[in-house]
């Protein structure tokens, strides 16, 4: 399952931040998860076009089944409110309904070490696992909201795919979503509506609301704020209570982080 998104900044990159699953991510993950899932049935079936848009053509000439056994058009919409100035019956539009800081700890996790286990081996074959500090990290939650706006020309339609969504997120995506850094806490179903399109028939509306956590994180390299390692040794007698230590003498040096790593 893939969203085909990329950010077009550098400031991720430049604040080492690898994981910001806020609204970009889990919207665009609720859509190809929905459009993977309908692309497997025959009558509410997805098909998209080669830029990976959900396939719309002039339905002129073409046949009343025509999706149902083959991919001659999409018989339904999954998108985000629209792509363009078009309508089409039955849709499920997916949209982002807000999202709230939540802290996993009171520092955002900061003094937190990840460490990298780095293998050495000198030149007469001696070999050493050398595990070092690699990144300092922080970390946050988000909580959020996302809907589903179910919009069809019948109510029995618009019923089935109430009932297909919501267990589609309750159960049969719920751990491929969790893999993707989108966990499902809870879905709700809102109350049933009905409104005018602009031919004057009726559209049948409902809204599956997926209540969401997920997270954002930072891995700062170590290397980044350490350039060096400063050894201070004092001289003394342990032996003694309380141990005594030898007064102005004290061997002081400093030692470059890659130098030390490289003579291990």
């Amino acid at each position: 399952m893939g969203t085909a998104n990329t950010f077009r900044t550098d400031l991720y990159s430049i604040h080492n931040v690898i994981q910001n699953t806020l609204v970009t991510h889990p919207k665009e993950i609720f859509i190809e998860s929905l459009r993977e899932f309908f692309s497997q049935d025959a009558y509410y079936h997805y098909v998209s076009d080669q830029w990976g848009f959900p396939l719309t053509p002039d339905h002129t000439g073409l046949p009343n089944d025509a999706g149902v056994d083959d991919d001659l058009t999409t018989r339904i919409l999954i998108s985000e409110p629209y792509r363009m100035d078009v309508i089409y019956y039955p849709s499920l539009l997916v949209r982002s309904a807000g999202s709230r800081f939540k802290p996993i700890s009171f520092n955002n996790e900061e003094g937190s070490v990840q460490h990298t286990a780095t293998r050495f081996v000198d030149g007469y074959g001696n070999e050493s696992i050398v595990i070092v500090p690699s990144h300092f990290i922080k970390a946050g939650a988000w909580e959020g909201s996302i809907n589903i706006d179910i919009e069809t020309k019948s109510p029995r339609s618009r019923d089935d795919l109430v009932d297909l969504v919501s267990l589609h997120f309750v159960s049969l995506r719920r751990e491929q979503l969790t893999r993707a850094g989108v966990f499902v806490k809870i879905a709700t179903v809102g109350s049933p509506s009905e409104s005018d399109d602009r031919t004057h028939g009726k559209i049948f509306k409902q809204t599956v609301t997926c209540e969401i956590r997920s997270e954002w994180r930072r891995q700062i390299p170590i290397t980044n704020v350490v350039d060096a390692i400063n050894i201070c040794v004092d001289f003394g007698n342990l032996d003694t209570t309380p141990a005594t230590i030898a007064p102005n003498l004290r061997v002081s040096t400093t030692i470059e982080l890659v130098d030390a790593l490289s003579d291990l």
